[in-house]
């Protein structure tokens, strides 16, 4: 009485009603198969319709009450001012967000009659654009908008529970790869070796609490709390910087979660002394002027030459371009040499050599790729730091996982074992042996 069809992403109910071809189009296989049931117990007598309202999705069928309700846009341009519970910030991104992408699908729509279906196609459009991440950030802002004009009236269910839609995360080609680089603690020598002893400390206040560059670089005086009688030196973890309208502002914590960490005596010791003598408002991580550190500058300036460093291996340094030949004049192009995008290059050569002198020995940031133990063969970055504190105490025994989501400041332990999931064969593996001992405990007598 009714068929499926694959249309593309979609799948499309088919059946005859009054004589005449109707058809429903679901963003999922298992929706179109409710659908055909709904139009089947009908024995095909039913409208499309009908059979969106039975499936619980707004259709803008002129009897319906909801026919009033506003265009999305009107709707999110009263609702965005009325939230108090986001930064200034927070606030800045969201309209960015619904004027890049949102506005233009669906601003001038009425409530009432947007559907799971165009969400479905809207956010299969964003995939070929950018990263799943990025997308499950659209999608968040629109059901979070469609969720409050539920709850207000405007419409009777929120269009965006009619996917299949699932944060973060593809359908059969999402291989939920987690591209985190853990150091080991020779690994973090090797690197800490090659900064300046000015930045070391940064380095361990980071891998040894885990702190967010945006929470360790807000760090003041005011927050290394000394050891008492009962408890070993901490650090509270409650503000980090915020930006909006190209400003810095110091702000909540993400999530809001503030936390107090534990530290070493001698980490403590260490960041009491670059504050010693100062206001409670000092910066414990300052630039030369007093002033908060910028992430890019201290990238490029600090991060990336540390890191080139630790790379090099001083008995197998990279191999260049070009070799000494006796007598060899002319231009670089006459030994096929080509300038970085591969063109061919006209430079005069250095004498006696085949390239010219940009091109003659290793490219700039070539790394050594040699295996020996005293070269850092990976290449982490300021965030890796973090994800190295959290591998560090996943293979502690002592350490539960909620512990560690609790010092690193998730709110849900969903999220720790999203990022980190990886990182917990040994409690994964231990079900076997958890359900053994059990069924054998049951037959003892």
């Amino acid at each position: 009485m009714a068929s499926i069809e694959r249309r593309g992403d979609s799948w499309r109910v088919v059946w005859r009603h009054d004589g005449r071809k109707a058809y429903t189009t679901w963003p999922a296989e298992e929706y179109a198969n409710e659908a055909k049931a709904i139009v089947e117990g009908h024995r095909g007598r039913i409208t499309a319709d009908r059979v969106y309202a039975d499936m619980g999705i707004p259709t803008g069928d002129s009897n319906s009450p909801a026919d009033d309700s506003p265009k999305l846009r009107e709707w999110c341009e009263e609702w965005l001012p009325s939230k108090t519970r986001i930064s200034p910030g927070t606030r800045e991104r969201y309209e960015q967000q619904l004027r890049d992408r949102i506005y233009p699908a669906f601003g001038d729509t009425p409530l009432s009659q947007i559907t799971s279906v165009a969400i479905g196609t809207w956010l299969n459009g964003l995939r070929g654009e950018m990263s799943q991440k990025t997308v499950t950030r659209y999608y968040s802002l629109l059901h979070t908008a469609l969720t409050a004009a539920v709850r207000h009236g405007h419409i009777t269910v929120n269009p965006c529970h009619g996917t299949d839609f699932v944060r973060d995360q593809r359908a059969d080609d999402d291989t939920g790869e987690h591209h985190a680089v853990y150091l080991t603690p020779r690994d973090f020598e090797l690197l800490r070796a090659q900064f300046p002893a000015k930045w070391q400390p940064l380095l361990d206040c980071i891998v040894e609490t885990g702190m967010r560059w945006s929470e360790v670089t807000a760090l003041a005086a005011k927050h290394l709390v000394p050891a008492t009688a009962s408890s070993g030196p901490r650090i509270q973890v409650w503000r980090a910087w915020k930006e909006a309208g190209g400003k810095r502002y110091l702000g909540t914590t993400k999530g809001r979660a503030k936390r107090v960490l534990p530290i070493g005596a001698d980490l403590h010791a260490t960041l009491a002394q670059l504050v010693d003598g100062q206001p409670d408002d000092t910066l414990v991580f300052r630039d030369d002027n007093g002033h908060a550190l910028d992430y890019d500058r201290m990238y490029d300036r600090v991060w990336k030459p540390a890191l080139l460093r630790a790379r090099l291996c001083a008995v197998h340094p990279p191999t260049g371009e070009g070799e000494r030949m006796e007598g060899a004049r002319g231009r670089c192009r006459d030994y096929g040499g080509t300038t970085w995008d591969g063109r061919p290059c006209g430079a005069r050569v250095v004498s006696d050599t085949t390239r010219c002198s940009a091109h003659y020995g290793p490219r700039a940031g070539t790394t050594s790729d040699c295996d020996c133990p005293d070269v850092l063969h990976s290449a982490p970055s300021w965030h890796d730091l973090r994800h190295t504190y959290a591998g560090w105490l996943f293979s502690d025994p002592r350490m539960t996982p909620l512990a560690i989501s609790r010092l690193l400041g998730h709110q849900q332990l969903a999220t720790t074992s999203e990022i980190y999931g990886d990182l917990m064969p040994q409690a994964i593996d231990a079900a076997v042996d958890a359900v053994a001992d059990a069924r054998k405990a049951g037959r003892q007598p």
